[in-house]
């Protein structure tokens, strides 16, 4: 359910972009996800599955999305080395420590709507 909750704000957002674009329909909706989102955890399907149900009787319903999958800073708490990660289990580039502090960011960020109108 967190899926459609969170879709629901995607569709928020896009329904508001189509606002300024005077009527324009969406045809993609590309979608920057945390690499360490549990959302990747399951089939991508179900994100747009998720997209489709907080879409409906909206001007974002029909809309295709496009998961982009995007690192985490990590910081190493051993040496203090910063680094991009994609998996809760990596290693410091610099000492190999697998104790990392992620940096907190968003879990989702819409980043491009590709409209037809």
């Amino acid at each position: 359910m967190h899926e459609v909750h969170l879709m629901g704000q995607v569709v928020k957002a896009v329904n508001q972009a189509l606002r300024e674009a005077n009527g324009a329909k969406p045809s993609v909706v590309r979608l920057k996800v945390s690499a360490l989102s549990h959302l990747l955890d399951d089939d991508p399907s179900q994100l747009q599955t998720a997209f489709d149900v907080a879409s409906h009787g909206t001007a974002a319903e029909g809309a295709a999305l496009d998961i982009v999958t995007v690192p985490v800073e990590a910081i190493c708490r051993r040496c203090g080395v910063k680094s991009q990660v994609r998996r809760m289990d990596a290693a410091c580039e610099a000492c190999g420590s697998h104790d990392l502090a992620f940096v907190p960011g968003p879990e989702v960020v819409v980043h491009d709507v590709t409209v037809t109108e």
